[in-house]
């Protein structure tokens, strides 16, 4: 789900394979009900996204976004998860390969 933006009746697509897109907006300090919410999602089903070059994370919301933002997305996700960064960037990449090549043999 690109740009999930935490809506509880969007999280009930869990149960039917969803992946969920987390990216700059989970940054901005009015997002209070994604903060409630990330924990909740499977992480299986945590996916990193720019969403480039929109919804840049902070401190540079407002400008273009760059795929090399993505790591501030990252550190405030593990923070809220309480796991390492690292772990959760190669969670991540785990289920973003899963997603997109688990048909390829």
């Amino acid at each position: 789900m690109h740009c999930f933006n935490a809506s509880s009746l969007l999280l009930n697509l869990k149960d039917k394979g969803f992946y969920f897109g987390i990216g700059g907006v989970f940054t901005f300090k009015n997002a209070k009900s994604l903060l409630e919410i990330l924990p909740k999602i499977p992480k299986d089903r945590l996916l990193l996204e720019t969403d480039s070059p929109y919804l840049s994370p902070e401190p540079f919301r407002g400008k273009k976004n760059v795929p090399l933002f993505t790591h501030l997305v990252a550190t405030k996700m593990a923070e809220l998860l309480s796991m390492d960064r690292d772990d959760l960037i190669r969670l991540c990449t785990k289920n973003s390969n899963d997603l997109f090549f688990k048909d390829i043999a």
